[in-house]
């Protein structure tokens, strides 16, 4: 498995922001930016809820991005959470994100 490690300079945040391809889904927005450097961060704002359901959602992310890691690009990956998260089960997170990769041209 291809490990990516995580995206914690406010430098990294900015260039990603201002530069990658974003794409809206149901329960989240996702960030790629294509690099040589593989590198991802699963976000939940206080909008989402309270700290339990913030870091399930996190986790969630987490688990729907491994499962895919091994196939996608090198590149900066940021995946933010929408408050209707908690609504969505894991399977069809994992599909939606499959899709917004394969959308933004995300796959090798």
């Amino acid at each position: 498995m291809i490990e990516f490690s995580a995206i914690n300079k406010a430098d990294e945040f900015k260039k990603v922001y201002e530069m990658a391809k974003k794409w809206h889904t149901e329960f989240a927005v996702v960030y790629f930016l294509a690099s040589d450097d593989r590198k991802f961060t699963a976000i939940a704002s206080k909008k989402v809820g309270k700290a339990v359901i913030r870091n399930r959602a996190k986790r969630v992310l987490r688990a729907a991005f491994a499962n895919m890691g091994c196939d996608l690009k090198s590149g900066f990956y940021i995946i933010i959470a929408k408050p209707s998260i908690i609504n969505f089960s894991f399977d069809s997170i994992k599909k939606s994100l499959r899709w917004s990769f394969r959308k933004m041209d995300a796959f090798k």
